[in-house]
Order: C-alpha cells, then structure tokens, then sequence
C-alpha cells in the first residue's frame, strides 16, 4: 500500500491497482505511470525494516520530484491505535 498525498487529501494505492489506474485518474492524481511505479517501489523497499505502525506517503516535492516517506498513523484515524489511546 502506498498513499499519495494530492491535492484531494491522501488516496491509497494498493498493488493490485497499479495496472488498473486508467490515464484519466493518474492525470487527476498528478502523477505519471512511470512516477507512481518508482513510488511504490521505493516505499515498499522503506517497509522491509519497519513496524506496520507507519505507512508509505508520496508526495510531490517543490522542485515537482516525488518523494517517499514513513509517516505515523495516526491513533484518531487508526482503529488498531485507538484502543491504546
């Protein structure tokens, strides 16, 4: 899974849907085939040594390069989290 920070908040990709995102939602999403498999690739390299307490976020830097980080979930929108909270 890998989550694209937009312009419409935050929109989960899953690897099943990689092939079926059409060029019309990549063109609203703002990012290329080519951009979106680099993405998930690279996050999916960030999550071999991490907890599954953080999750892979791209989002587009100033210079129009896309990033990936390791972002918290959050315990307001984490059920699992919640019951700790």
């Amino acid at each position: 899974m890998l989550a694209l920070a937009t312009d419409y908040g935050d929109v989960e990709v899953r690897e099943e849907d990689l092939s079926s995102l059409t060029d019309a939602e990549l063109k609203r999403l703002r990012i290329t085939r080519t951009e979106l498999y680099q993405a998930f690739a690279e996050g999916t390299e960030l999550m071999k040594s991490r907890s599954d307490r953080v999750r892979p976020v791209a989002h587009k830097t100033f210079d129009g390069t896309w990033r990936v980080d390791l972002f918290r979930y959050s315990p307001t929108i984490d059920l699992l989290m919640e019951r700790r909270c």
